[in-house]
């Protein structure tokens, strides 16, 4: 039965094991992505010379965007779940050959193209991870937990490769070890739905048209801001005046850990407004990069506000993934959009930071701060507003859209409302397997937090009550 399945398949933080694997996959893709970036940088130092990295890095982060878009272009291209598994196995293989290459390469040229390829690849990957974390968490009340808790963990777990074990045999065993398993999980499909193509919600939706305006012209600002910061301590660390990835480096986890909570609050709201608060404080870090103890506190705050930006990036995006016609595509936008807008300020920022000093910098990123947080306003203070009683398919709609469930999840919910038919008529009625239906009970059950039909009956109802 569907209600023994739902609390068979429960674990700790409310969060079944198909999620867990996920939470696990996506914290190892992380993890191998910060481990690939900054060994292209360190590489890029050794060879090309300090005075070229930023250059490098921001040729990187535009292969990591490209290789996030290449996932959606192959998964419209590619139709068949075997077609789409073989692709990712494929750019993972890629991956750990070009990793292996640029990291024992002396020559030049090879290292360019084997670093672009890597990121490349790498974005690749990352496309599919954020995809299937998109469609696997979607309406969990746990999202910003999985997530924060996963990706400070892979921070904790690079700063003990980089600083306390820091050999090179060691940096590439990880590289190789995270992009394996990143593979073997991949290869578990976490929900029936995550490689077919899910049923879309509304194209015409206005509201849908709104928040991802909102969400782009948020991550544009926040990424210009972090550009801004990180192309000057990217130079300051190749340059070996001070490291970037040692000891100031765990506030990077503390952001995220603390973000991953604030994402659960409050339906979303507080996470938007902690980053613009955290943002606005890391518009200072540049002013105190000039002595070493004010470069500490500087770099340590603007990681705590890196934590809640790609937090806001990841979370919200993979939220907003599902509700889309091409959810392979917006899952992983927030990091292409990142990618992009911060790989056009990286390169200059020490020129500008030399020339100018700090203030510009300051300046120009209060400013930016200033406008995150007047497009994240509206999503802020949203909610408040009195409502007219709702129609009955209003208040079916509403509750749907309260408890985050899928078009599909829709329609089933709706039959378990309105029929006492069996789920095998509700198969029959929706043309899907009995299986899925099973599926998409046990997901609804998950969502609304009923243990059995007569109870989501009772939620239901209370619902209408409380929106006459």
């Amino acid at each position: 039965m569907p209600q023994q399945e739902h609390r068979n398949n429960r674990n700790i933080w409310g969060l079944n094991r198909e999620q867990w694997y996920q939470a696990v996959c996506f914290a190892l893709c992380f993890l191998a992505f910060m481990l690939a970036e900054s060994a292209v940088n360190a590489r890029a130092a050794d060879l090309l010379g300090p005075g070229r990295v930023n250059a490098v890095y921001a040729l990187g982060l535009v292969c990591t965007g490209l290789g996030f878009l290449s996932f959606a272009l192959l998964r419209k291209l590619i139709q068949g779940e075997r077609g789409r598994k073989y692709a990712a196995f494929l750019a993972g293989a890629l991956c750990m050959v070009s990793a292996i290459l640029f990291l024992t390469t002396d020559q030049a040229a090879l290292f360019s193209l084997c670093a672009a390829l890597c990121l490349l690849s790498c974005g690749h990957i990352g496309g599919c991870v954020y995809y299937n974390h998109a469609m696997t968490f979607q309406g969990s009340r746990c999202t910003g937990r999985a997530t924060g808790t996963g990706m400070a963990l892979a921070v904790l777990l690079q700063f003990l490769i980089q600083s306390v074990i820091p050999l090179d045999i060691i940096f590439l065993i990880s590289i190789i070890a995270s992009i394996l398993l990143v593979m073997l999980l991949v290869s578990r499909a976490p929900r029936d739905w995550v490689l077919a193509d899910p049923l879309p919600y509304s194209a015409g939706d206005q509201s849908q048209r709104r928040t991802a305006l909102i969400l782009l012209a948020a991550v544009v600002l926040m990424s210009l801001v972090s550009g801004l910061i990180d192309g000057v301590i990217t130079a300051f660390d190749s340059a070996g005046q001070f490291d970037i990835y040692h000891g100031v480096r765990l506030f990077y986890a503390l952001g995220l850990a603390l973000a991953g909570g604030a994402a659960d609050l409050r339906q979303r709201r507080l996470l938007p407004l902690a980053t613009a608060c955290f943002i606005l404080l890391s518009s200072i870090s540049t002013v105190l990069l000039s002595t070493p103890a004010g470069y500490f506190a500087g770099v340590a705050l603007m990681y705590v506000y890196s934590g809640f930006y790609i937090i806001f990036l990841t979370v919200l995006f993979c939220d907003f993934a599902p509700r889309t016609a091409r959810p392979e595509l917006w899952a992983g936008l927030g990091r292409v959009v990142r990618c992009f807008a911060a790989a056009a300020v990286v390169p200059s920022t020490p020129w500008l930071y030399n020339a100018w000093g700090s203030t510009v910098l300051t300046v120009a990123s209060c400013l930016l701060s200033v406008a995150v947080l007047l497009v994240l306003l509206p999503w802020i203070v949203r909610g408040g507003k009195s409502e007219q009683p709702l129609s009955p398919e209003q208040a079916l709609e509403r509750f749907c859209r309260s408890c985050r469930l899928t078009p599909r999840e829709s329609e089933v919910l709706q039959k378990l409302l309105e029929s006492d038919d069996s789920l095998q008529i509700i198969a029959t009625d929706l043309a899907i397997s009995v299986r899925m239906v099973q599926r998409y009970v046990t997901s609804i059950y998950e969502k609304t937090g009923a243990k059995s039909r007569t109870g989501l009956h009772q939620l239901y109802t209370r619902h209408m009550m409380e929106n006459r």
